[in-house]
């Protein structure tokens, strides 16, 4: 079927631009920390700059994806992305200044919204409202699947000048251009015009809404810590634990495959014991702070493996029932804007997470305990906020 080719085309393309990125994010703040001597807590002020370009980009991607075309800027924000990493691969091998970096890096973050608004538009017209969530499982999968193995090839690229890292993630988004030029079909305007509902509700509208205010709120957190991840973890695990880049990309990989392999099993076996969207955020939310303070515990890889794996177990328990419930609880006709707003909410956890983890590392680098207890505890507050969700469900219910 046409439809099923061009939904697994798109994964394709997810996996394929997910690689790329994936091999050289997680090792940037290494490469700054500890190959050219800069403090963390300026090595943290890249990922809210990062983070702001996520935020202000998406609206002039989405009047370009609507009048130019999706896979055209699927196409051009893949080449962007191509040509800045080339630039930052320049940039190393020069050992330019540190603020010639982070004005790459925010460019290249803005430009990946093009791609990432595009594909998520183009999405929209391949499918109706109720086939979207089965698609979206799809290209998650897609997804991860880029950022299982993205880590472990960014790992062994580590061990060679970190110029060579980035030149190669732009040749790997290059080929993400050409593949989703011949792959990604444009869907025709008819499908596309049948898919969209107009949405007539505005932002002081979703966000009177009480509860579904406290879930933004919680989630706000969530995407605080779940940003530790991929900024704080990376050094922590070479410079505190002492383990290896090698060993890091296998950590990393942890949570691809983990996403990979339980996703599907895990929402349907908590479809099949009914388990309520709140309690699936409140048992996430626990498994997010387990897995984050038993980070302090760790030794070696082993269990940073471990502990990789049990707060991703948490990230494949909320998610789905996080896009659930936003989507439960939005206003009539309201659909999109609260999804909209749940995307501008993690933007800006994931901007600002990193900075706010930096400072905390600054500070608590030799007490774990104190470090991760403070990182973690973004998550018991968030579980807090879920609780509460619990309790007035029931109440209504009563």
């Amino acid at each position: 079927m046409k439809h099923d080719n061009r939904s697994t085309s798109l994964a394709a393309a997810w996996a394929i631009n997910s690689l790329a990125y994936s091999i050289v994010y997680p090792f940037i703040p290494i490469y700054l920390h500890e190959e050219r001597n800069i403090p963390m807590d300026v090595v943290g002020t890249i990922f809210p700059l990062m983070g702001l370009a996520v935020i202000l980009a998406p609206p002039v991607s989405g009047w370009l994806t609507d009048r130019i075309g999706r896979r055209f800027m699927m196409q051009f924000g893949q080449s962007s992305r191509a040509a800045l990493f080339l630039i930052l691969a320049a940039l190393a091998f020069l050992q330019a200044p540190f603020w010639l970096f982070a004005v790459i890096l925010m460019i290249n973050a803005g430009v990946g919204t093009f791609f990432q608004v595009a594909a998520d538009s183009y999405l929209t017209d391949l499918t109706t409202p109720e086939e979207r969530p089965r698609v979206y499982s799809k290209i998650r999968i897609g997804t991860n699947i880029g950022w299982a193995g993205g880590p472990m090839l960014g790992a062994f690229l580590a061990r060679t000048p970190f110029s060579l890292m980035f030149a190669i993630t732009a040749i790997l988004c290059m080929a993400g251009t050409f593949y989703t030029g011949h792959c990604c079909r444009e869907v025709p305007q008819a499908v596309s015009a049948a898919s969209k509902a107009e949405d007539k509700s505005t932002v002081w509208s979703i966000l009177r809404n009480s509860t579904l205010l406290k879930l933004l709120i919680s989630s706000f957190l969530l995407f605080l810590l779940t940003s530790q991840l991929y900024s704080v973890l990376s050094v922590y695990a070479t410079g505190v634990v002492g383990v290896s880049r090698d060993t890091l990309g296998l950590v990393y990989s942890v949570n691809g495959f983990t996403i990979i392999f339980f996703q599907l099993p895990v929402t349907q076996l908590l479809d099949r014991i009914r388990m309520h969207q709140s309690l699936r955020l409140l048992s996430g939310a626990a498994l997010y702070a387990l897995g984050y303070f038993s980070l302090a515990f760790c030794t070696g890889g082993w269990s940073l493996g471990t502990a990789v794996f049990v707060l991703t177990l948490g990230e494949v328990i909320v998610q789905p029932a996080l896009f659930t419930q936003v989507s439960r609880l939005a206003p009539q006709g309201g659909v999109g804007r609260s999804m909209a707003t749940l995307g501008l909410v993690r933007g800006i956890g994931m901007a600002v997470g990193p900075w706010i983890g930096s400072l905390v590392f600054q500070s608590y680098s030799g007490t774990p305990l104190i470090l991760w207890g403070i990182l973690s505890s973004f998550a018991v507050i968030a579980g807090i906020g879920f609780l509460t969700m619990r309790t007035a469900s029931r109440q209504q219910t009563n």
